[in-house]
């Protein structure tokens, strides 16, 4: 391959990259009975995406699924380790002292978001009774 095609296809998967992100980019809720639970702000930014998230507190019901918003999303925090990969965002925000993990996929103005959750605090939901949240849908509220 010559060096100029070389060049080619650099941009060409540079572009892919950017693609992928910008599919990501915009503002995503969570509005459950008139109340937000989630507002995430995603940017494009020179090396990937940055942003960050407002959650409120929530119910879920007995197979998981949210079903009531206890609080709404008021606090702002930053996101952190970002990471884009096969067509999946994985990030991080700090809660106190605690980290909470998240994974979303994107598809057109709709996106899943899924909370990863440790083997320990599965086991504490699972002992005080309350099932392992469901991922949720966020819609893309603006580009």
């Amino acid at each position: 391959m010559t060096v100029p095609a070389i060049a080619s296809v650099l941009v060409l998967v540079a572009a892919l990259g950017q693609s992928d992100s910008r599919s990501f980019a915009g503002t995503w809720t969570l509005i459950i009975r008139g109340q937000t639970l989630a507002r995430l702000e995603l940017t494009t930014a020179r090396d990937g995406l940055a942003g960050q998230i407002s959650l409120g507190a929530m119910h879920v019901n007995a197979e998981g699924e949210v079903d009531e918003v206890i609080a709404r999303a008021t606090n702002v925090t930053p996101l952190f380790d970002l990471v884009l990969r096969d067509g999946m965002l994985s990030f991080a925000r700090k809660d106190g002292d605690d980290t909470d993990r998240f994974e979303m996929r994107v598809t057109g103005d709709t996106a899943q978001l899924a909370f990863l959750i440790t083997e320990e605090f599965r086991q504490e939901l699972k002992d005080s009774g309350i099932p392992v949240p469901k991922p949720v849908t966020l819609t893309r509220t603006r580009q």
